[in-house]
């Protein structure tokens, strides 16, 4: 059964599985755009994680994992509560039962998840696999999952994290498959999880409870892990930074990674850092970027500052690998060799050098797929002194690639596919319709009343002359100037800097392809025969029906066509997300051995499953399952090594 089917059997399942959201719908844009505008107004006067500074700030630990029932953490033990004892000593014996499975440690990681049912359901239940086989390799279900940020969509509300991410991840993996809480889930908010000022987030993963077979550990909507080392053995460390919607990083917040994560880093540790968005990427457009991301680096990771001394000592741990999602694509780059030219430093094979520092994203969690044909070949970072810089090259395994991209771009202008635009944005075509005829029977009325005619008359005393030429003019006057502003604005330099100095360049673009479309439906009513003799209202709303049908089709065109012309910012992002491509999906399993080497593999879907089957889930409710077994997956590119010591600084 399909999605909308599903649907109906919402009381079994628990949840209402939700359809992709449709961003460019009119009704969908209105509501997203007052949730942003309502956020960013929160973001300058007000700040949550000022307030989680009151939150419990336990260090967390895989080994001291709860007995099922009890809070994750502390264990008991350490708040002095009755029974402490027995419960403690149960829960360590389950942590001590699950350390011993086995000797390597895996972790998942997947983010920009809580879309439509389709693709989120397809990778929760592919996450919550015991273990799949991909290109040979077999991959073990992670004992921590990590989402990376943007866990609802569109805007963080209860109701839509419940059915579009808590209900799927709750039925892909029921309680009953992982027995004793073993499963840990650890969640980093993203802008979508802002919007509602971050109140549904904290409700929902830092009161410690379990959804299915995860249990939520973290008490802030931050978190810090030691993965495996301690006791003066270095080892791997899992951080998660929160930086509301590209602000500061608060005083609460780091305090809390200095008591928990600075003062015990020792030479040798290693750090996987996650951060809510690429800002390696977004340093290459705005040289701030990267800078709060960097002090956090340089003065809690790599050195800290000793209080007595007054002076900052090296920690001599590394961030040796950087997560995050954001940007729904696959992409990775890599350090350059001791600084080196990024074309002669990059290795043939993937991760072929394990010192190298990587920086990945991957933003396939359920969310629409976006274009990464835009990425630099190369980004240059601050290093650990102002003149030593880092130099990190593009990898190859880049999804969707730069022809793969085209080919994406292109379907939102072709009405013979699924993805033109008015059909995948339900009112944006009507929308367009009715705004053209507004205007077109305003300028009529307008032409009309000047002339002293009726709308009728005013229409045959065109007819009159050459009708042929006059639809012409009408026609390519707006298109000339869009042509001659195209061409005006490129050779200033608008086209390239949107941000800087274009954005009236872009507007102008928007109206002018607009006003082309508007021309042309205004000119097919001019070559239409229109007999004299017909009612005036019944010619009236022909001519509207004409208008609003060429707004619907050739508006909707010139607006795709607007939007494929624009080369970079936010317009050029809607090429992809009007177009809510549910395929081509992704995470990350990643493997760290006893002998300190991280490996990751990046897991590819190429087609998320939209045929559903119901089974009892063994609880009294229902779990869909895929009608054809879950979908084949592959790596996006060979599994990439990262050394616990990289390069020396």
């Amino acid at each position: 059964m399909k999605r909308a089917e599903l649907a109906r059997h919402s009381n079994g399942l628990g949840f209402t599985p939700r359809d992709a959201v449709r961003w460019l719908a009119p009704a969908q844009l209105g509501r997203t755009a007052v949730r942003v505008v309502l956020a960013s107004v929160f973001a300058d006067f007000g700040d949550k994680r000022e307030l989680e500074g009151g939150f419990p700030g336990y260090e967390l630990d895989l080994e001291r994992l709860p007995v099922a029932g009890q809070p994750a953490q502390p264990v008991v033990r350490d708040l002095g509560l009755p029974g402490a004892g027995a419960r403690a000593a149960g829960a360590e014996a389950a942590g001590t039962e699950t350390a011993s499975v086995a000797d390597d440690l895996w972790l998942d990681f997947t983010a920009d998840l809580g879309d439509g049912f389709d693709a989120t359901y397809t990778v929760a239940s592919l996450l919550a696999e015991e273990s799949l086989r991909v290109d040979g390799h077999e991959l073990r279900r992670g004992k921590v999952l990590v989402l990376g940020g943007d866990e609802v969509y569109p805007v963080a509300a209860p109701a839509a994290y419940e059915d579009r991410m808590v209900g799927p991840y709750r039925t892909a993996l029921p309680g009953g498959r992982s027995p004793g809480g073993a499963a840990v889930l650890l969640a980093l908010p993203g802008n979508h999880d802002w919007y509602d000022g971050l109140t549904s987030f904290i409700r929902l993963f830092t009161r410690q409870r379990n959804i299915g077979g995860w249990r939520t550990i973290q008490t802030r909507s931050y978190f810090a892990l030691r993965l495996t080392g301690g006791d003066g053995s270095p080892g791997w460390w899992l951080v998660g930074l929160d930086s509301q919607l590209g602000q500061y990083i608060d005083e609460p917040q780091l305090d809390y990674f200095y008591n928990t994560v600075t003062t015990r880093l020792i030479p040798g540790d290693a750090v996987i850092l996650c951060v809510a968005a690429p800002y390696w990427v977004r340093a290459t457009e705005d040289e701030n970027a990267f800078r709060q991301v960097h002090f956090f680096e340089q003065d809690y990771l790599r050195r800290r500052f000793n209080h007595r001394a007054g002076t900052f000592e090296e920690t001599g741990a590394s961030v040796r690998l950087w997560l995050t999602g954001d940007l729904h694509h696959y992409a990775r780059y890599e350090e350059t060799a001791q600084g080196g030219p990024a074309e002669e430093s990059l290795p043939a094979a993937a991760g072929a050098d394990p010192r190298r520092t990587q920086l990945i994203t991957c933003g396939l969690g359920g969310a629409f797929l976006a274009e990464a044909r835009w990425l630099p070949a190369d980004v240059t970072l601050p290093g650990s002194s102002p003149r030593a810089g880092r130099r990190f090259a593009l990898a190859p395994g880049t999804f969707p690639g730069v022809a793969e991209s085209r080919q994406f771009r292109g379907r939102l202008a072709n009405p013979l596919t699924p993805f033109w635009l008015p059909l995948r944005n339900p009112g944006f075509g009507s929308a367009l319709g009715v705004a053209h005829m507004v205007a077109a029977l305003t300028l009529w009325t307008v032409f009309s009343a000047f002339r002293g005619l009726s709308f009728v008359d005013s229409l045959l005393s065109l007819k009159a002359g050459n009708t042929g030429l006059l639809a012409l003019t009408i026609f390519a006057v707006p298109l000339l100037l869009l042509l001659l502003l195209v061409t005006l604005g490129t050779a200033l330099g608008f086209a390239r800097e949107p941000r800087e100095n274009g954005a009236g360049f872009t507007v102008s673009r928007g109206a002018l392809w607009q006003l082309t479309a508007l021309g042309a439906g205004i000119a097919v009513v001019l070559l239409l025969p229109w007999p004299a003799a017909w009612p005036p209202f019944l010619t009236l709303a022909l001519v509207l029906a004409v208008i609003f049908a060429t707004g619907y089709a050739a508006g909707s065109e010139a607006f795709a066509f607007f939007i494929l012309r624009t080369a970079s910012g936010e317009v050029a992002s809607w090429a992809m997300s009007g177009q809510a491509v549910e395929d081509h999906k992704g995470f990350l399993r990643i493997r760290i051995t006893p002998d300190g080497n991280l490996t990751v593999y990046p897991v590819a879907v190429d087609r998320i499953c939209r045929d559903w089957n119901l089974q009892d889930n063994g609880d009294g409710g229902l779990r869909p399952v895929p009608a054809g077994g879950l979908p084949p997956l592959r790596l996006f590119e060979p599994p990439v090594t990262v050394a616990r010591e990289g390069f020396s600084p």
